[in-house]
Parts: C-alpha cells; structure tokens; sequence
C-alpha cells in the first residue's frame, strides 16, 4: 500500500481540487497542515515550492503536474500513474455531484 501525505495550504484552490479528488476516489492519505509547525518543517524537509504539498512513499512530487490549469482540474492519466486509481475506485456521491 502507498503511503501519501497531503500539505494543504489554507484558501488554496488547488489543495481543495486534490483533496476532493482523493475523498471522491476514496483513497487513503495522511494530512498535515502546510502552516503547522510539522507541515512547515516537512515542506522545509522536502523542499515544497507549491501547494499542496504531496510526498509519495517519501517522494515529494510537484502539484502542478497533476492539476491541470487554470480550473485545477486534476489530470487523470496522472492520477492513476500516481495512486494507482481505477475508475471503480470512485465513489457515487462525486458521480451525483457532476
């Protein structure tokens, strides 16, 4: 099993798009606040340069390759290339809401 941990920032646009993504497709994370005192020395750490931060297995990965712009819609293919989602995966209430 992956092991995923999310540095959302407060009133950021693309830390909502990625957490609703991985709620809707129920997939598992951890998530530290970027402005905690843990999530500021994770993004130190991991030297984060956007929001949200993502560590992968322990492997910090750049956000903006998988929001796509400028509606942070999330890029599927990329999804799946980094969770390793299947379209069953996803939940029906995300399927009511679109």
């Amino acid at each position: 099993m992956k092991s995923l941990l999310i540095l959302p920032a407060k009133g950021c646009r693309r830390s909502r798009a990625v957490l609703k993504y991985l709620d809707d497709y129920r997939i598992p994370y951890q998530r530290i606040e970027l402005d905690s005192d843990e999530g500021r020395r994770l993004a130190e750490q991991y030297q984060l340069r956007a929001s949200p931060g993502i560590i992968l297995n322990g492997v910090s990965l750049n956000p903006m390759e998988l929001l796509i712009p400028p509606h942070c819609r999330v890029n599927e293919d990329k999804a799946r290339e980094w969770f390793g989602i299947k379209n069953e995966n996803k939940s029906n209430e995300h399927l009511e809401k679109e």
